[in-house]
């Protein structure tokens, strides 16, 4: 069965089919009490229309009018045509029992009361099925050694299977929603897994393949905390706090990445500190500290390139430390190690790692320290870490071809083509309750076996709080042009222009941008905004680029919420709305149709531009951004 997983559609049925059925039930049906008069006081058309619980058309329903006594007679049938709709004329009134049967769907019945074919004419049913023969299947392996495991129980919570000697199972007999699976081994080990909704495709959804076992890959991870992490969605990453400019401290996002061991999220970057409590000095195999996420690599990002400097190593003394990739999608059985580098003073430097060999795969990439030192902890603070066609050296743009359209700083081609895209269709810009303390200390005795986390346990505070989040500095771009941005504004993620400079609708002053499969479920884009100022217009633009043409195109809103909007040029709008102060129905709200992109995989890009007010910042400030 082929369904739209319009997930607007389905939560609106949920809601109003209840309310059409309650009232049906009152009105026409009544449950059977098993004594009816099942003489014939009259005769009706019955006629409808049969659809799933996705809006698509039944066709080849057995419709089946029945006696209402014991016996259950049938008396009439008939099938739904192409389009779904049935009709039957001269249904006797002891015929009233109706049933919609088709297989891989869960019947549905109707007692119509008599005293409606007394009064003749037509009797409309529009009746639901729901398909009840969906599957769940996929293939638990070992991790220890890549081969199939099985035994393992698999369960939904109410049907429970176990693998097969080819590590596969499969639970049957399902109606469509999300689940949680549990995964249970022999030894009382278990592992959860959520299957969505989305995944299912004609019934079948096939999950990923699970390895459980097989100890740790990375220090304190297995193979699957591992293959679950969260995605580096783009390929221009900051952890510098401090120096203004393209580094300025509110790029500093590479603080939410999800992270082991110790670090400071400091001024020169978000550093990895050697401690005591991590491991066994000299351990050159195992990372004392590290980040790590999950990434595709392409052609145009086969390149990581990082920018670090060191705090109390030296040239006779340095630092050690490198990338370790995990072939996810090849099931490897450990990380690989890509090329161990040594730094030893303050100064910053480049280093690239290739990455060529895992092209067209999904990793995991980890960027850790090792414990070599003689004494002392040892500093790696993280400036940059990027990704593209080839090496980049400092604060480089990424290199690559401008989008036509576009040609703004590290917007190329070769970028966007390589960015992952983001399945999630809702996201903030507040602040989920951060404050502005961001010279944090992890400090603390660490206990390893708690080091299994989404957060680190020992800087509460900053951007690491958003890690595992839908905010916008985890799940967007952020790329600055010319001016610095304002992450933690308590009115929202903002966005904002120079003071005292000429307009300019062609190059934005920063902007954020995100990759999307469009579909019937998130084919609308819902932004909700504020201006800081009631006089002095904001002036944003939101851009289009199909990944298979790279052509820019500029969207206007379908509609908008603002005190006052207009187009202005090159594609750009400007508003004044200084409502809202943290309430999301009080921001303006402006609405995007993406549905001539159905079927395309784009780049949407959120950008602010100067206009024509010369004097003071123009701030776009973002609420947040949904898409149904």
């Amino acid at each position: 069965m082929k369904h739209q997983l319009n997930l607007r559609v389905f939560t609106l049925f949920a809601a109003t089919a209840l309310s059409a059925l309650l009232a049906l039930s009152c009105n026409d049906l009544k449950e059977e009490a098993g004594t009816w008069d099942d003489s014939v006081i009259g005769t009706a058309t019955v006629k409808g229309t049969v659809m799933d619980t996705f809006d698509n058309l039944l066709a080849d329903v057995d419709v089946t009018f029945m006696g209402t006594n014991a016996q259950r007679e049938v008396r009439k049938t008939a099938k739904t045509g192409a389009d779904g709709s049935f009709s039957v004329a001269e249904v006797p009134s002891n015929a009233r029992f109706i049933t919609f049967a088709k297989q891989g769907f869960a019947t549905v019945a109707y007692t119509l009361e008599a005293a409606r074919f007394t009064e003749g004419g037509t009797i409309e049913i529009n009746p639901r099925l729901e398909f009840s023969e969906a599957v769940i299947k996929g293939y638990v392996f070992n991790a220890a050694d890549g081969k199939p495991l099985p035994g393992v129980q698999v369960s939904n919570g109410v049907i429970s299977v176990t693998t097969g000697e080819d590590g596969s199972f499969a639970l049957e007999g399902l109606t469509l929603k999300d689940y949680t699976l549990t995964y249970s081994t022999a030894d009382g080990s278990s592992y959860t897994k959520k299957v969505k909704l989305s995944e299912f495709i004609d019934g079948t959804a096939t999950v990923s393949t699970v390895r459980l076992g097989g100890g740790f890959v990375f220090p304190s991870l297995t193979w699957q905390q591992a293959a679950d992490a969260e995605v580096w969605y783009g390929n221009n990453y900051r952890g510098s706090t401090g120096f203004g400019g393209i580094n300025d401290w509110s790029c500093g996002y590479m603080s939410a990445w999800q992270s082991y061991g110790h670090y400071r999220y400091e001024a020169e970057g978000c550093a990895l500190v050697t401690h005591g409590g991590y491991g066994k000095r000299g351990d050159g195999d195992n990372f004392n500290a590290f980040f790590y996420g999950r990434k595709h690599i392409d052609e145009g990002n086969k390149i990581m390139s990082t920018l670090v400097r060191t705090h109390s190593a030296t040239a006779a003394d340095p630092i050690h430390f490198d990338v370790q990739v995990l072939n996810i999608t090849d099931g490897a059985v450990k990380p690989e190690k890509i090329g161990e580098k040594t730094h030893g003073d303050g100064n910053y430097s480049s280093y690239s790692f290739d990455l060529s060999k895992f092209v067209g795969k999904d990793v995991v990439i980890a960027l850790g320290i090792y414990y070599t030192q003689a004494g002392g902890d040892y500093h790696l603070p993280v400036r940059r870490v990027c990704f593209a066609p080839s090496a980049v050296s400092g604060d480089d743009a990424l290199p690559g071809t401008p989008v036509e359209g576009a040609n703004w700083r590290c917007f190329t081609k070769e970028n966007l083509t390589s960015m992952t895209v983001n399945e999630k269709t809702s996201f903030t810009g507040m602040n989920l309750g951060l404050n502005s303390n961001l010279n944090i200390d992890g400090g603390g005795q660490p206990d390893v076996k708690s080091a299994r986390r989404k957060h680190n346990p020992w800087s509460q505070q900053g951007y690491n709080m958003w890690t595992g989040t839908n905010h916008l500095a985890v799940n967007w771009t952020l790329q600055y042009v010319n001016k610095d941005v304002e992450p933690i504004n308590g009115e929202g993620y903002t966005i904002k222009t120079r003071s005292g400079i000429d307009a300019n609708y062609n190059t934005p002053e920063s902007y954020l941008y995100n990759r999307f499969s469009i579909t019937d479920a998130n084919d609308k884009l819902h932004l909700r905004v504020r201006t800081f100022s009631s006089t002095a217009p904001t002036v944003f633009r939101v851009t289009v680029v199909p990944v298979a043409t790279c052509q820019a195109k500029a969207l206007d809103p379908v509609s908008n919420t603002a005190r006052s909007a207009s187009a202005t040029e090159n594609g750009c709008w400007q508003f004044l709305h200084e409502s809202g102060a943290g309430d999301p129905k009080d921001y303006a709200e402006f609405v995007y149709d993406l549905s001539a992109y159905k079927g395309q995989d784009v780049v949407i890009a959120l950008g602010v531009y100067k206009g024509a007010t010369r004097d003071g910042e123009q701030k776009l400030c973002i609420y947040g951004i949904e898409m149904d």
